[in-house]
């Protein structure tokens, strides 16, 4: 039992540092495709995003496919990477979500689950996924942002 109880413990804090590391590269992705101002990476203004060691709001989303993905069915169960991008099938996105999928493989070998969620359509996603061969990871669809405004998220 508490064998149990340091694996929770080493998921709960493997999930937390993969929510960090998904929400960094999101800001790194859009400074460097939007050229954003220093000053707009001042610790300040980023004070509300959801913080290493806090929990995660659960969501449900579903795929291109329709598939229902809800966050907390893996609470305790497996690590989960999370990654917001802004756009299907746009130059900086695409590059993200290419980087995501080329690392995925990494994230799976410790038995994580990785999700990249954005707005858009099924028609749109399902496209984007086929253009740049997407299989080793699910995207999900946030079509009013509401989970990325749960997440705390800023819009690209």
């Amino acid at each position: 039992s508490s064998s149990s109880s340091s694996t929770s413990s080493f998921f709960f804090h493997f999930f937390n540092i993969m929510i960090a590391i998904a929400i960094f590269a999101l800001l790194v992705s859009v400074c460097q495709s939007f050229q954003i101002r220093k000053s707009n990476f001042a610790p300040s203004n980023f004070i509300s995003m959801v913080a290493v060691g806090e929990s995660a709001p659960d969501f449900e989303l579903k795929n291109s496919q329709g598939k229902s993905f809800k966050l907390s069915t893996f609470k305790g169960k497996k690590p989960v990477v999370v990654f917001f991008y802004p756009a299907d099938n746009t130059p900086g996105c695409t590059t993200e979500v290419c980087a995501f999928e080329k690392k995925a493989p990494d994230f799976k070998a410790f038995g994580a689950e990785v999700f990249g969620i954005s707005s858009g359509g099924p028609a749109d996603k399902e496209k984007f996924i086929r253009t740049n061969k997407l299989t080793s990871m699910e995207l999900l669809i946030d079509s009013a942002d509401t989970v990325r405004t749960s997440w705390k998220v800023p819009k690209a």
